[in-house]
């Protein structure tokens, strides 16, 4: 069989692969369930413990309109609609514009979106937890996927770029 031939079998198994799931992404999909894509070429965890109230670091987080103010690697950020599964937003991070989408919405413990950039797909889960002593710890798990995307960034990329938002987001709920 040509190249050609298999190209074209598996664009058509894409294609009944995205119609059995209802035209939902692959990655939206995940997203919607709180996972990212565990086969992904790049990936990361990371967690901080903030001594702010877990309502205070959730409407950091879900201010999306507001990052830039705190974080210093988002240049601009546009949520387009409320705060529900299925809004998009589109920010720049590293000079970098991104167009998300968010797949799951648990007010105070749970966000997640799935977005692309370039060729690059990824997904991102936070998730709350309060701490007995009114704190909240907050973790972070983000998979990204791409062609090309592992001779460019990495893992250990990932998990700096994600302790550098989780320091951002105490310095600013603790202030």
């Amino acid at each position: 069989m040509h190249i050609r031939g298999v190209a074209i079998l598996l664009m058509l198994a894409m294609c009944s692969i995205a119609a059995a799931q209802g035209g939902i992404d692959p990655a939206e999909a995940l997203a919607n369930k709180g996972q990212i894509d565990e086969h992904a070429a790049v990936k990361a965890s990371s967690e901080i413990l903030i001594a702010a109230p877990t309502e205070k670091v959730w409407r950091l987080l879900v201010d999306i309109d507001g990052w830039p103010k705190w974080q210093p690697n988002v240049s601009a950020a546009k949520i387009a609609g409320p705060l529900n599964q299925g809004t998009e937003f589109k920010w720049t991070a590293g000079g970098t514009k991104i167009t998300s989408r968010l797949a799951l919405v648990k007010p105070g413990e749970e966000l997640a979106w799935s977005g692309k950039a370039l060729h690059a797909t990824a997904i991102h889960v936070w998730q709350l937890r309060p701490t007995a002593d009114g704190g909240t710890v907050v973790s972070t798990r983000e998979s990204m996927s791409g062609f090309m995307l592992k001779v460019f960034y990495s893992s250990k990329d990932l998990e700096k770029s994600q302790k550098a938002w989780l320091d951002a987001l105490k310095r600013e709920a603790e202030r």
